[in-house]
């Protein structure tokens, strides 16, 4: 979305980030060149079928490090870890709860990335019914409603050119957790019969949801970071994943259909999170995410709208069947932008069931089916058992590949 007054966010976090410490565009360069090799030595461990479980939290902070901080004696402590670790195969234990406070992650530093381990963890056990080993007590500065308000209040703005801080992704993760804690009934109804110590109550849901509608922005639909400035202004971003997990969550049960249509369809071309491009290519994880949030609306705008829409997902249905896969039904992995193979299946996957590409009924977007679809859902499965990928995402995708076409064997 470009024009006469438009924010350009990313050249702002950059500048911002810039102010508060002339020399970051090089230490970022020198840090991210020393990331790569051991991504790159992860990627391979996993795809041998180790899950690399505390590697991958190591890998996830230090990109968190690289891209939202510019704390670099913490980034260079961090990769130090990392680089360590790849040496054990052996790390099932990071998967697991921790004693001491209830968590998962017990790699992380940052609370907000063992939020986001804690809601993939509930997820797993809401699934087979089984109760957390230890009461969630790690979760106590968003426990009850003025402290979780005021928790995502602190959040909300950021202020790079003062602290050297983006607080971009704490924010997603946890109003994402709080989100699915909220609305999705199987968690938030797990969260009220299995979680000691955390009272998840109608009034706590509806603090959290009036947060959730004061934060949408009037003027795109969208929610995102807000980002202070030195002079005093206070500058809103259209985020893509933030919108789309607060319009998941709530089952589209939200207002401003019309202009979030209208600043998705605008955004095409930007780069995530503003935008749906990774690196000038659209990508997966993106277009999943544009083609469930025009699922959802779908009913909620005219027909020239939904025909606008319809071409783009066109476009990048064509993207993903012919730049993203292997002709063997596999998917290519970007370690720029995913922290698994598994992931780069799991979205590829999401997408092509979110378009209603393996289906035989007709998909909301297009007036046919798609004869091939089914097909290649089984290649699919066969290309991810013979990598012998298990990691959480890969399993997931491979759920959805055996809803949509049946075990193909």
């Amino acid at each position: 979305m470009t024009g006469a007054g438009v924010t350009d966010f990313d050249s702002l976090v950059e500048q911002q980030f810039c102010a508060f410490d002339p020399d970051y565009p090089g230490k970022k360069a020198v840090y991210a060149d020393k990331l790569a090799p051991l991504e790159d030595k992860l990627i391979a461990a996993q795809q041998t079928g180790d899950s690399m479980a505390a590697s991958d939290q190591y890998m996830i902070e230090c990109k968190w490090l690289l891209l939202y901080n510019a704390d670099w004696d913490k980034l260079e402590q961090k990769i130090a870890q990392f680089a360590k670790s790849l040496s054990d195969r052996d790390q099932d234990w990071a998967e697991e709860q921790v004693a001491s406070d209830g968590s998962w992650g017990p790699c992380y530093d940052q609370w907000f990335l063992k939020v986001d381990a804690m809601i993939d963890a509930v997820n797993a056990l809401a699934d087979e019914g089984i109760a957390p080993d230890y009461p969630l007590t790690f979760l106590a500065p968003i426990a009850k409603p003025a402290d979780m308000v005021a928790w995502l209040d602190g959040q909300k703005t950021s202020k790079i050119f003062a602290d050297g801080l983006d607080r971009r992704d704490a924010l997603g993760a946890v109003s994402a957790a709080l989100s699915e804690m909220c609305f999705k009934s199987e968690i938030r109804d797990y969260f009220r019969q299995y979680v000691k110590g955390f009272d998840l109550s109608d009034d706590y849901i509806a603090a959290y949801k009036k947060w959730l509608n004061d934060w949408q922005d009037d003027q795109s639909g969208y929610w995102g970071a807000w980002f202070a400035t030195d002079t005093g202004e206070v500058l809103k971003s259209p985020d893509l994943s933030l919108t789309f997990h607060n319009i998941s969550y709530q089952h589209g049960k939200v207002d401003l259909w019309p202009t979030i249509f209208n600043t998705t369809l605008a955004i095409r071309d930007d780069a995530y999170p503003y935008g749906w491009k990774h690196d000038g290519e659209f990508n997966n994880h993106n277009n999943y995410d544009v083609a469930k949030i025009f699922d959802l609306g779908w009913a909620e705008v005219d027909g020239a709208t939904q025909k606008r829409a319809s071409a783009d997902i066109a476009v990048i249905l064509d993207w993903c069947l012919t730049k993203s896969m292997t002709p063997d039904g596999g998917f290519l992995d970007d370690p720029t932008f995913y922290n698994s193979v598994g992931s780069a299946y799991y979205y590829g996957v999401s997408f092509l069931d979110q378009v209603g590409y393996f289906g035989t009924d007709i998909p909301f977007w297009t007036d046919h089916a798609f004869a091939n679809g089914p097909k290649l859902c089984c290649k699919i499965q066969k290309n991810m058992k013979a990598e012998k990928l298990d990691d959480d995402e890969a399993e997931a995708a491979m759920e959805k590949l055996v809803d949509a076409c049946g075990n193909c064997g």
